[in-house]
């Protein structure tokens, strides 16, 4: 595992709250030289500490709805684990997949635009993998609340947080945004000169896009993607089923979440599960802690 020096955790902390950032602009934040910023940069990536750099997208503002799919496998080799892997990663309605261990062996996002499409995305799925598909559960994403990783630099910053999903305008979205959106999908860095002579446009025309996208919220943020096995982390989610819970104590406990340095964000649920917290930490130890201090503080609406 790498040691990060205060330096690289306060880099990652910038990266964290905008990857478009150049690297002009954390030199001058760093009160240092971009040579620098490069060097470090390069070095974290070099490490697989950081791999490349990701576009958050409301997905809901062009009329997606996310299933979020957790699958139970059985006669599995590590051969067949790896097919399946490959085969869902191929699938272009699929937005990540999560390999985890507990009940659930995979956590898969679905995008579709309504539950007759997702029904037959995943029905293609289970007939792929029908000796290993055991059981599944689907559970619908209504909204997503992300406050970040500042337990990088060992406190929270209240105001950058951010929600999606709730909004399903169904926004007029151009070709030509979508091209845009496909290349910052794929590389939130990428030069705005670069994406401007691959689509034949100005560069300002790039800029004013992805500014006219933010304004209406549909890019959300630019977010670098940290590979947890690479430093001393480890990355939970922690399922919660309630009972008898009012909007006043729901906001109490996002209000309390928030304050969780160690909490990356909450996504709220409709199915078997209503809340789902995301959250990392340095040891089990932590993460048993941080599971206790939840339960406790709102044991009388907390049922599973």
């Amino acid at each position: 595992m790498a040691k990060l020096d205060s330096f690289d955790l306060k880099l990652i902390g910038e990266l964290e709250n905008d990857s478009r950032q150049t690297l002009s602009q954390i030199a001058k934040k760093f009160n240092t030289s971009q040579q620098v910023i490069s060097y470090r940069l390069k070095s974290l990536e070099k490490k697989e500490i950081i791999s490349e750099y990701y576009t958050i997208i409301d997905l809901a503002k062009l009329g997606f709805t996310s299933f979020r799919t957790m699958i139970r496998l059985s006669n599995i080799t590590k051969e067949k684990h790896n097919q399946i892997i490959d085969y869902l990663k191929n699938q272009k309605n699929i937005l990540w997949i999560v390999d985890c261990g507990g009940r659930w062996d995979l956590l898969v996002n679905i995008l579709a635009k309504n539950a007759t499409e997702y029904y037959f995305l995943l029905n293609e799925i289970k007939a792929k993998f029908s000796n290993q598909i055991q059981n599944y559960d689907i559970l619908l994403t209504v909204q997503g609340i992300y406050f970040g990783r500042n337990y990088f630099v060992k406190k929270r910053e209240l105001n950058v947080d951010f929600s999606f999903g709730t909004s399903f305008e169904n926004l007029e979205i151009d070709k030509l945004d979508l091209e845009i959106l496909n290349f910052l999908s794929e590389n939130a860095r990428v030069n705005a000169v670069d994406i401007a002579n691959k689509l034949k446009v100005s560069s300002n025309t790039v800029i004013l896009r992805i500014k006219e996208m933010k304004k209406k919220k549909v890019i959300l943020g630019f977010k670098p993607l940290i590979h947890l096995d690479k430093i001393e982390y480890q990355g939970y989610k922690a399922l919660l089923k309630f009972q008898n819970i009012s909007d006043v104590k729901e906001k109490e406990m996002l209000n309390y979440l928030k304050h969780e340095k160690n909490v990356v964000g909450v996504i709220k649920l409709i199915g078997s599960w209503d809340f789902e917290i995301e959250f990392e930490v340095e040891s089990q130890t932590e993460m048993l802690e941080l599971t206790r201090r939840v339960r406790d503080k709102f044991k009388e609406v907390i049922k599973e």
